[in-house]
């Protein structure tokens, strides 16, 4: 066994001892060696994501000339997976087929338009990990997840919404797909108090069926996606949201 010594100020000395106390450790060392162990797993994930799953690198990417210009192209381990007029159209692709190694979007003929996908990563057991979109410098947490209609399963992309304590599907799906009101409710919005039709469906995710209360919104943009997943979505998992480097990590409850 090999032992490090390290130095650290007293105010951080007795903050690693408050916190040692607090979680039960067996001592500041066992602490500290935990507190390492998870470190090295996590980068050991990440190199083994990264090794797996290369970011987007537009110098090992051969665009046909038969592409017409505007077309967006999904990428996927430095190779054209999907064409699509819409960024969206792409997208839904991508999180159907490629979820894990889908790498960007780019629009032909369009650099600045170019989307990329920054990958993630959670240290936590049986936890699921995706690219982050970045589009036009925004960063937007979308996880595919699925709903049966007629029996058949369509593939959506929801965006993690934190804010909202119901969820919200696009007014076109549910016009497309007939899907009924069960009920009015009071919804709090920036414009005030307002009554609106309340939906329910089975919302699926990762082989996990949960039958949700949702309302109806208009998702608009060239980049859209189909659902904002609210509060009664998330809480049924842990969710993982790192600002500075732009991951998202899911783990069922």
């Amino acid at each position: 066994m090999t032992i490090i010594n390290f130095k650290i100020d007293e105010e951080k000395k007795k903050k690693i001892e408050e916190i040692t106390k607090l979680k039960g450790y067996k001592s500041v060392s066992d602490f500290i060696r935990q507190i390492i162990e998870k470190e090295m797993d996590l980068q050991n994930k990440i190199d083994n994501f990264l090794e797996k799953n290369p970011p987007l690198d537009k110098k090992e990417i051969d665009i046909p000339d038969y592409i017409p210009d505007g077309k967006y192209l999904g990428i996927s381990r430095n190779s054209i997976v999907a064409v699509g007029d819409s960024a969206q159209e792409v997208a839904s692709i991508l999180a159907e087929k490629f979820p894990d190694s889908a790498s960007g979007i780019l629009h032909k003929g369009h650099e600045s338009e170019t989307i990329d996908f920054v990958f993630s990563i959670f240290s936590l057991d049986e936890s699921k990990w995706y690219h982050q979109y970045n589009y036009k410098n925004n960063y937007y947490p979308l996880i595919p997840f699925s709903m049966p209609f007629n029996d058949v399963e369509i593939t959506f992309m929801g965006l993690i919404d934190t804010g909202a304590t119901i969820s919200a599907l696009d007014k076109n799906i549910i016009e497309e797909y007939s899907i009924e009101a069960t009920k009015k409710k009071e919804v709090y919005t920036a414009n005030g108090i307002i009554k609106v039709p309340v939906y329910k469906g089975l919302f699926r995710y990762e082989g996990n069926s949960i039958e949700l209360e949702f309302i109806s919104t208009e998702i608009t943009g060239d980049f859209t996606f189909h659902a904002l997943l609210g509060k009664n979505f998330i809480d049924k998992f842990n969710i993982l949201l790192l600002g500075r480097e732009k991951l998202l990590g899911i783990q069922m409850i």
